[in-house]
């Protein structure tokens, strides 16, 4: 084999003062199949599908029927190998350790042709040793990764009995019904999930580098908040610091805004653990969005010793307090979070990996997701259990934003066999990602995880054989009552825990919605129930969606010849992981409540407008219930790759309907309309902390302009309150409920107003005009300026650049990911007789073209 040499870029960094940091990531490796011979250019961090993909040997499984010819590469090994050489002076550092951030997922690690590592988790991190093997020159760097799928089916065929592994698509793989995800500590959605692709992964999927050190470094500070109000911040910081050698006297700072605490110690060899207590008089507490600054400390931790800086580490921490009320009350027991002693309404979505190929996930792509979570008044996200501990700058942008994180361990939808090694490599995965995430003001809670509990107890994958059922049951509470909070308890003490989402005691399937959080699925999975989030009450919502499909822009990408442009065709539902029953539910509610279209175009953007009427309307009847209900987390927000699903962005970043209605309905003052039977309710709801008043306008009209009724009130809202303003009765306005709609707007005393509308019937009944909507276009900086306008009402206004819409390559293929989308400032909107709306998309098409290549589009006119 002919030998390789490789320059890597040096890329030295403070880790801490007295450590340096080669990176051995970029392209300066290579890749080849275990049982082959011709090896491949590669890039590290990356994943064995996208280097393929760069070599040619396999397309993009994302188009098209792609995904069925990538499935032989999961059941092989791969090997990477890459040739460097570290800096002058690096070998004379006491202490030269690699350093991998995230292996996918079983690998044997060879430096210099010793085995120096053998990985077998995917969420670990790894830090070895190398002091004897690493040299100047010609250092070689070996990963073998075995593959998932053989390691996968050794540790299925260990056991007599397999419970139901849900979503796993094994038959996808070729595995029939061997569901070997459970027996793999990797993300579970690589192996399939409703709105998820098989593509099994492996490689280094996260950073890899050589450190280097002298004496001593600080591996990690915890900053422990053990009480926080507005006159004191009282903490324990926890320095772990790792001595090459004996240090007799050191002593240890940490500094920050009007603070300077020091204490000394004896460092012994090895790792050491030295507490200081600090204290803050009148802290700048951390809120989250919409009630406060999330003001940032940043605490430097330094090394001394006889007044020599030995090491320093720097971390930016939020002084805030946040608690987990559960008590009992009147209506069962309360389940709310308080930020600084103030209960909160949780607003916001569940989160999913934000493609299979993680390491194509940079920072855009972050502030991309986690600023559209923001734009739309969002305060949580909840980073679901079958994906992955979020990268560290996903963590670092939502504390900017203030929106806390509800942090599931990342077990979900199955029962894992919980004992021997895979309990072991389980429990130091917890610890090392509690241990990494602890001084995120953002993370709220950790979460044991997603619907094990419940999919148990359930009966769903309990198969009722006594000999199998008791020892898996008793794995199962062993690691979500004990195990998983013990960790916690010691990595985060104080730290929040909750067992499972749903919620439930342990051995019980009790997820009672008066009593905790639930996952609300009836309106989805069957017909006619949609109208039920209107009544149906829980502590808290962590789930509940409905799907649509993509638009069309997306489909264009995935399925370009318009021969598949049919809802039921093959490719439309390859990307239908829901599979026929999604497609029928979807198409089911359109013709329930509204109209099925005859052209596919029309059917895409009215399936989209379906999803954002039922979940506005769930998120509206969640907030009017408050106090009983204090959160609502619609699944999902955003999309793995291209596809039909639950999401209110897909994969390009395009916003659906869904999450345009997010931003009013997510507004801090909600005005609210509630149906039953023929009472019109009229409603404000306000998350603000001092009370509200202002002026409320309500105004029943019909679809050509006429005001039937209208009435103007003053309203005074206590502090973080719901409240019912006045009830109507629909045979008292004086036109049949078909012909009307009901305008809200509230002015608060500062002049800021709010407003809503809503039909007094569902859109099918609704006498709903043909209208003539003109648009005029004007050019400003970045893009245009689209102005819109109707005669009459106009339901569900949706604009569109045909072919414009996503950045595209030079072959007209969207780049991938989610920043790849312009959205319009609006969209979906209503637009009452003789209303214009002015929006802005950022665009760079020529004025032509762009006017040449807008639609318009409104219910009426798609389904006439």
């Amino acid at each position: 084999m002919k030998r390789l040499i490789i320059l890597l870029a040096v890329v030295l960094s403070s880790v801490s003062l007295g450590a340096e940091s080669l990176s051995l990531c970029g392209t300066a490796w290579q890749v080849r199949q275990g049982r082959g011979h011709n090896w491949y250019p590669a890039t590290v961090p990356g994943t064995i599908h996208t280097d393929l993909m760069a070599a040619g040997v396999i397309e993009d499984p994302y188009m098209g029927f792609g995904e069925r010819a990538v499935q032989w590469v999961d059941k092989e090994d791969w090997i990477y190998r890459s040739v460097f050489d570290v800096p002058e002076g690096f070998i004379g550092k006491q202490v030269k350790e690699l350093c991998f951030d995230g292996l996918d997922t079983y690998a044997e690690v060879s430096l210099n042709g010793r085995k120096i590592l053998d990985a077998d988790n995917m969420f670990r991190r790894w830090r070895v040793d190398v002091s004897d093997l690493l040299r100047e020159k010609d250092n070689e760097l070996v990963v073998k990764f075995f593959s998932p799928i053989a390691e996968g089916l050794k540790r299925w065929e260990e056991y007599e009995v397999h419970y139901r592994v849900a979503n796993d698509q094994s038959a996808n793989g070729g595995l029939l019904g061997k569901q070997v995800s459970v027996h793999t500590r990797k993300a579970g959605y690589h192996y399939g999930w409703d709105w998820g692709p098989r593509i099994v992964t492996s490689g280094i999927w996260r950073d890899v580098r050589i450190e280097v050190w002298n004496r001593a470094r600080i591996a990690d500070v915890y900053y422990h908040q053990l009480k926080v109000d507005k006159s004191l911040a009282v903490l324990e910081a926890e320095v772990e610091i790792v001595a090459a050698e004996d240090i007799p006297s050191a002593r240890i700072r940490i500094r920050t805004e009007g603070l300077n605490a020091q204490t000394t110690a004896a460092l012994q060899k090895g790792s050491n653990l030295v507490r200081l207590p600090l204290r803050i008089k009148h802290p700048k507490r951390w809120w989250c969005a919409g009630l406060g600054e999330q003001h940032l400390y940043s605490f430097e931790a330094s090394l001394e010793e006889g007044g020599a800086l030995l090491a320093s580490r720097t971390d930016e921490v939020g002084l805030r307090s946040i608690n987990l009320v559960r008590e009992k009350d009147v209506d069962g027991v309360s389940f709310f979070f308080t930020v600084n002693d103030v209960p909160v309404f949780m607003k916001g979505a569940n989160y999913i990996p934000c493609d299979l190929f993680l390491p194509r996930v940079g920072r855009a792509e972050y502030d991309r997701t986690v600023g559209d979570a923001a734009a739309v008044g969002m305060n949580m996200l909840r980073v679901w259990g079958g994906g992955i501990y979020e990268d560290d700058y996903f963590y670092h942008l939502c504390d900017k934003a203030g929106i806390l994180i509800w942090q599931d361990f990342m077990f979900s939808c199955s029962i894992y066999p919980w004992e021997n090694t895979l309990r072991e490599s389980g429990i130091l995965e917890a610890e090392d990602n509690v241990r990494r995430l602890r001084n995120h003001p953002c993370i709220a809670i950790w979460c044991g995880n997603n619907e094990c509990c419940s999919m148990w107890y359930s009966s769903k994958t309990q198969k009722k054989i006594a000999k199998y059922d008791v020892p898996f049951g008793e794995m199962l509470n062993r690691q979500y009552y004990h195990d998983l909070p013990a960790v916690v308890e010691k990595c985060a003490p104080g730290m929040l825990y909750t067992p499972t989402s749903p919620w439930s005691p342990e051995g019980s399937k009790n997820t009672d919605p008066s009593l905790a959080d639930v996952h609300y699925w009836i309106p989805w999975t069957k017909r006619g129930q949609t109208a039920t989030f209107e009544t149906y009450r829980s502590r808290f919502f962590s789930e509940y969606g409905f799907q649509s499909f993509a638009g069309i822009e997306t489909v264009r990408q995935f399925a370009p010849d318009s021969v598949h442009w049919d809802v039921n065709s093959e490719m439309m539902m390859f990307h239908q992981r829901g599979g026929s029953f999604a497609n029928g539910r979807m198409m089911g509610e359109m013709e329930d409540n509204y109209r099925v279209p005859r052209a596919f175009v029309d059917q895409l953007y009215l399936s989209q407008l379906v999803q954002g009427d039922v979940i506005r309307g769930a998120i509206e009847a969640h907030r009017r219930d408050k106090p009983f209900c204090w959160g609502t987390l619609v699944w999902q927000i955003n999309d793995c790759w291209p596809v039909a699903s639950w999401a209110g962005r897909d994969w390009y970043g395009t916003w659906k309907a869904q999450h345009y209605f997010c931003k009013y309905a997510f507004q801090d003052i909600l005005p609210s309309t509630s149906l039953l039977d023929d009472k019109v309710g009229i409603w404000l709801v306000s998350d603000r902390l001092q009370p509200v008043s202002g002026k409320l306008e309500i105004s029943f009209e019909t679809f050509d302009g006429q005001v039937v009724l209208k009435q103007e009130k003053k309203v005074r809202l206590a502090a973080n309150s719901s409240m019912k303003i006045q009830d109507f009765y629909t045979r008292e306005l004086g036109a049949e409920p078909s012909a009307l709609f009901v305008r809200l707007n509230f002015t608060d005393s500062k002049g800021v107003s709010y407003s809503n509308r809503r039909l007094l019937t569902s859109v099918k009944n609704a006498q709903l005009p043909a209208c003539r909507i003109t648009s005029s276009v004007k050019p400003v900086a970045g893009g245009y300026e689209v102005t819109v306008f109707s005669d009459r009402y106009a339901r569900g206004v949706w604009l569109n650049v045909e072919n414009g819409i996503l950045r595209c390559d030079a072959d007209g293929k969207a780049l991938p990911g989610t920043c790849t989308a312009s959205n319009f400032s609006d969209n979906f909107f209503d637009l009452a007789a003789g209303e214009s709306r002015k929006v802005f998309i950022a665009s760079e098409l020529p004025y032509e073209r762009f006017v040449n290549s807008l639609l318009i589009r409104d219910f009426v006119s798609a389904t006439r």
